[in-house]
């Protein structure tokens, strides 16, 4: 650990840091973890955050609404929708919606 609660990780590869980055959101005791790739001129000073990308579980909604569209719609109510995940962009049956 550096200072102010920053933390560096140096991955074995590629492809673990492109998982980790573009992956899921990672928290610690219950607080979302912000994840960024380091850059030589990176300040690790606290920064002010005046918005954070969450990711918005919708349990139990009904597969008519799945599309671009309604999801939309959904997103738009809560902020600005940034990405949907995989399986609910290709609209996979069973599986939990997210956007």
């Amino acid at each position: 650990m550096m200072k102010n609660g920053i933390f560096l990780v140096r991955f074995t590869s590629e492809e673990g840091k492109d998982e980790v980055l573009y992956g899921e959101i990672y928290h610690f005791d219950n607080k979302p973890l912000i994840v960024k790739e380091w850059v030589p001129e990176m300040d690790f000073s606290k920064e002010e955050l005046y918005s954070v990308p969450i990711w918005v579980k919708l349990p139990g909604l009904e597969f008519k609404y799945w599309s671009a569209k309604s999801l939309s719609k959904i997103d738009n109510l809560i902020g600005k929708p940034l990405m949907v995940d995989k399986n609910t962009e290709q609209q996979i049956p069973n599986r939990k919606s997210s956007a």
